[in-house]
Formats: C-alpha cells, sequence, structure tokens
C-alpha cells in the first residue's frame, strides 16, 4: 500500500522534534536514543506502506506516490531535502561527531517540503 507525501509529512511529526532542532553537541547525549529509534521507526513505517526495503533517501522513494502515481524527484532543489533527511543523517548516525540538531532540522524542513507536494 503506497503512502502520500502528506502522510510521511505526518509520520516524520514527531513531538520531540524541535526539542532535538535545539539541542547542541554538548547537550544531545540523552536524545540519540531516542532519536535513533525515530529515524528507524520512520524507515520501517515506509517499508510496512509501500517501500521496497531499501534506505529511502533522495534516490529511493519507492512507495511515496501522488495521486496513484511514483513519486520521481527532478535534479538538486528537489533531491537535497531528502538526502538531508535521510541520506546524510543515515551516513552519520551512531557516529562521533554526528549532530543531532542537524539532523533534526533536516527532518523540519523535509515535512515543510512534503506538505507542498
Amino acid at each position: 500500500m503506497p503512502f502520500t507525501p502528506a502522510q510521511l509529512a505526518t509520520q516524520m511529526a514527531h513531538p520531540q522534534l524541535a526539542t532535538w532542532a535545539s539541542s547542541s553537541p554538548q547537550n544531545q547525549g540523552p536524545y540519540l536514543q531516542p532519536y535513533i529509534a525515530y529515524f528507524n521507526g520512520i524507515q520501517a513505517w515506509i517499508d510496512v506502506h509501500g517501500g521496497n526495503g531499501a534506505p529511502f533517501g533522495y534516490d529511493n522513494v519507492v512507495g511515496m506516490e501522488v495521486n496513484g502515481v511514483q513519486v520521481q524527484l527532478l535534479g538538486p532543489q528537489q533531491n537535497a531535502p531528502f538526502n538531508d533527511a535521510f541520506n546524510d543523517v543515515r551516513a552519520h548516525l551512531g557516529q562521533d561527531g554526528f549532530r543531532l540538531f542537524q539532523a533534526a532540522e533536516a527532518s523540519q524542513r523535509l515535512i515543510g517540503v512534503l506538505n507542498r507536494m
């Protein structure tokens, strides 16, 4: 069953997103595990709702449809928010130097993009 951009935006709208976005590298410690669960939960939700089991991001938006048509991202302006919120976060999640505030801000930006699609 495919999902719409609005449904993904709703799924991504976690109540702690603003708190995570206002964190700093010095105080993010207690927030990391809840954020990791949030991030992994989004991928799991995508997989259950039409994703193809591969990591979701700018290069794989399988399952996301608008009016029954698979979404195709065209060019850097469309790719960048998905890259920032998924591919970049996935590449750095769990590593030293991970910046939770940047990851949360990227999710907030993507939610805005999804709500306009």
